[in-house]
Order: C-alpha cells, then sequence, then structure tokens
C-alpha cells in the first residue's frame, strides 16, 4: 500500500500537505512535533545523541520479529507540550501514509500498560527493510507489559518513517462530513464503524472529499465501494486486495484479523452503507 509512494513523495523531500495544514518536513532526517502553538524539532544526529535513547526490545509488529530498538519514551519528547487525552496525533510519514493516533495511548506511562517509544534509526546499522521499503529513520514501537492490554494495540499502531506528528483535534471533530447522521445509537454498528474507519480507512482514503490522506480514492465520492462491489466483495477486497483484483502495484496491503476483526469489518460495512446517503458533491457537481 506504502512502497509505491515512497519514491514520488520522497524524491520530492515532503511527507505530505496536510489538509489541516501543518507544513512538510524539508529534511527527510528531521522529525517536528507540533502542538498549538508550540513546534520542536530534532534531527536523527540529534535523537541518537539524546541522554534519554535507551535500548528497547520489542516483538515488532511489522517486521514480524524481535528486535532491540533505539528508542526514546514519547511522553519523554511531548513533555511541556500541550497535549491532553482527548486529543489525536496525526503522524506523517514520507511515503503519504498518515496516522490518527488517540492520545490517550500515547500518553499512557503506567507499568501495566501499553507504552509508544520513538524508536531512531543509527544510520550506521540500518534497520531491516519493509516489503523492500526503508522505514526508518524515525518509527513508534510499542511495548506491552505481560498480562498489558495487548488488543489496544495492533499494527496500524506501529508507524514507521514518521517525519511529522501533529497533535489535534480528533478527525470527527475536525471534519464534519464524515460522521454519521444525529441520533446514531453511541454503541450501535454504525458508530462503531465511524471508529473503525478512523482507525483503518483514514489513513489513506478520504470521505466526502476531506482528510489527511490521498494514498487512495475517496470512499464515497462519486461512490461508496460498498454500492459498486456490495457487502461481500468489498469484504474480500479488504481482507486481500489481490484476491478480487490482480494489480501488483497496488497501493492497498491486505488487513487481516488482528488489526481489523470480523465484528469491526461488519460495523466498518455498516457505516459506509449508512455514508452513501450522506454524500456531498462530486467535483463539477456530478452525483
Amino acid at each position: 500500500m506504502r512502497s509505491w509512494m515512497a519514491k514520488v513523495i520522497g524524491a520530492l523531500g515532503c511527507a505530505l500537505a496536510l489538509v489541516a495544514g501543518p507544513a512538510c518536513a524539508a529534511d527527510p532526517a528531521s522529525l517536528t512535533i507540533s502542538a498549538g502553538t508550540q513546534q520542536r524539532s530534532w534531527t536523527r544526529d540529534e535523537l541518537l545523541r539524546d541522554p534519554r535513547l535507551v535500548d528497547v526490545t520489542v516483538d515488532d509488529d511489522n517486521l514480524k520479529r524481535r528486535l532491540t530498538f533505539k528508542a526514546i519514551p514519547l511522553t519523554a519528547l511531548l513533555r511541556g507540550m500541550p497535549v491532553n487525552d482527548s486529543a489525536s496525533a496525526t503522524t506523517a510519514a514520507s511515503d503519504g501514509y498518515v496516522s490518527h493516533l488517540p492520545m490517550r495511548l500515547l500518553l499512557a506511562d503506567r507499568a501495566n500498560e501499553p507504552r509508544a517509544w520513538l524508536a531512531v534509526e543509527n544510520p550506521a546499522a540500518p534497520w531491516p527493510r519493509l516489503k523492500d521499503q526503508d522505514i526508518g529513520p524515525f518509527r513508534l514501537i510499542w511495548t506491552v507489559p505481560p498480562g498489558g492490554a495487548a488488543t489496544a494495540i495492533n499494527e496500524s499502531h506501529w508507524t514507521y518513517s514518521i517525519v511529522r506528528i501533529d497533535i489535534t483535534a480528533p478527525p470527527a471533530e475536525r471534519y464534519a462530513a464524515i460522521r454519521p447522521a444525529a441520533g446514531q445509537p453511541a454503541d450501535g454498528p454504525v458508530m462503531r464503524g465511524f471508529a473503525t474507519f478512523q482507525r483503518v480507512c483514514f489513513s489513506c482514503h478520504s470521505l466526502n472529499r476531506v482528510g489527511d490522506a490521498n494514498l487512495g480514492p475517496d470512499l464515497n465520492v462519486p461512490y461508496s465501494p460498498v454500492e459498486y462491489l456490495g457487502d461481500d466483495k468489498l469484504a474480500r477486497l479488504i481482507r486481500d486486495p489481490q484476491s478480487l483484483r490482480w494489480w501488483p502495484n497496488s497501493r492497498m496491503s491486505a488487513i487481516d484479523e488482528q488489526t481489523l476483526s470480523n465484528a469491526g469489518l461488519k460495523d466498518l460495512l455498516a457505516y459506509l452503507r449508512h455514508m452513501a446517503g450522506r454524500k456531498v458533491a462530486a467535483p463539477g457537481g456530478g452525483s
């Protein structure tokens, strides 16, 4: 899903022009974190010399092996910035991928909770490649204590090739056009699917012509994929895109049950069906 864009956007030296307005990072070996009016930036060399850097051994959810990284607790980098656990962290990668991560997870710092770390790649000892793609120099990795809430963390939280992290309001607050109609039960399938959409789909797709990413097509304009594929074929596409249409250079990778459960997939389809009745106009006034 991501490797084809890395060469194009990497050549431009810019991570992503976020709709919300953050600027692109000029140096791919630097990281910027912004929150409100505050902004902090570090080069890779600066972070590799940071005294807070320690060895962290994890079962890598991207590379599917146990590895040791040089890493800094993300809470240490955020200390003193205006952040709270109701906000969202929009991470922009050098290949155009965007993640929206709840700050309550990134700020977790207790011994019995999953903990987010910023891993920093030493160019003298590069990390293994993922599907022939360079995933450095900055990644989010996670430690989960024995008996901890491992289910709260899945592959979508292990973001890589990060160049910028913007602490903002959650997507649902910033983009009214992605919200379901008022009155939907908070614990119903549409609202559960809405939460799943923001976690799984909004990293690559827009909906109703709004969003932070455009790696994939809009999921409602001019038609929702549930309208032209139906639930069954769309579910197959999500689980294994190549099973529905053979496309070696496809942008989309398979989304497994660990990242998106079968129940979560049904909820996602319910949300997309609901939003098919809540379209904005297509460019040029088409429907």
